[in-house]
């Protein structure tokens, strides 16, 4: 056909240049309505999958019952919207954007403006897929300052730690794949240490097996052959006696409360068998004889 008869024809008839664009629209029309379809379509699949996601990990995990439904809400939160997101860039497709452009864009100003959102929630991601701490775990912190407390909640963006005083220190989630953590609960057996000072005129092998069975009376001291008592430092005013022992992490307290009632036991048990706990303190003895009157002037005076 011959370009300019087609053209002159366009230009006679006003009609079919109508006609022609009534049909784009047409069409435009049910591409979008079609990319609605798809997308509601698409959602419903986000739905479905997250859910099929969550329950799986969770029927996976080892937790009980208390930590399930916060478990189960960010594992479907982090996987329904990264799908949603996925599913609106198909309808861009579909309507006849660019969409690699539109990705482009999107990436680089959601990137500046959420990089930290984005951080924390990939981090809670790693945080339980890895396991190397979860919820209800007794952890120490070291970030800005030392934390010390149980793992109370892990949302997207934040964990919560409950710490002994009963307050809540919520931690960003890449701070705590970023920093040494000292886990407690985790682990089926810790091994903690107790000190304690005795006077020099003690009898320290009584004062070595006091300590050791007051420790091992404990339930929450395990492997009680292992447990080991013995003098560490001759200090200025004082014999200084250490204890190793094994701790049960998932006993119910942590380990200060655990030495802490260790500690209140130790001292009855000083106090019953008199055994002598000195205080800070300095000797001064005289051997000359003039220094030894002279000492008896002043405090006679």
């Amino acid at each position: 056909m011959n370009p300019g008869i087609t053209a002159k024809a366009t230009e006679a008839d006003p009609s079919a240049i109508n006609m022609l664009m009534d049909n784009v629209v047409v069409i435009y029309v049910f591409k979008i309505i079609g990319a609605i379809l798809v997308i509601l379509f698409l959602l419903m699949i986000s739905k479905i999958v997250a859910n099929i996601v969550s329950k799986k990990i969770v029927q996976n995990s080892t937790e009980g019952n208390k930590h399930i439904d916060k478990i189960w809400k960010l594992i479907h939160d982090i996987v329904f919207y990264i799908l949603v997101i996925f599913s609106f860039f198909i309808w861009f497709e579909i309507v006849g954007f660019n969409v690699g452009l539109i990705i482009g864009w999107i990436s680089f100003w959601v990137w500046l403006a959420f990089k930290e959102i984005l951080g924390n929630m990939i981090a809670g991601m790693m945080m339980l897929y890895t396991k190397e701490f979860k919820l209800g775990d007794i952890v120490e912190i070291y970030a800005d300052q030392t934390y010390f407390g149980r793992i109370e909640e892990i949302t997207i963006r934040y964990t919560i730690i409950r710490t002994l005083d009963l307050r809540q220190v919520i931690v960003p989630n890449m701070t705590l794949i970023t920093v040494p953590i000292k886990t407690f609960s985790s682990e089926d057996l810790v091994k903690l240490s107790a000190v304690f000072g005795v006077h020099y005129d003690s009898d320290v092998p009584k004062v070595l097996k006091i300590v050791t069975d007051t420790i091992n009376a404990f339930n929450f001291t395990k492997e009680k052959a292992s447990t080991k008592t013995f003098v560490s430092n001759f200090a200025d005013s004082y014999i200084e006696i250490k204890s190793f022992f094994y701790f049960d992490p998932k006993c119910g307290i942590v380990p200060e409360v655990a030495l802490w009632e260790i500690n209140e036991k130790i001292n009855d048990a000083f106090i019953t068998n008199n055994i002598a706990v000195p205080y800070n303190m300095l000797t001064v003895t005289f051997e000359n004889p003039k220094d030894k009157e002279h000492l008896k002037q002043i405090t006679t005076s």
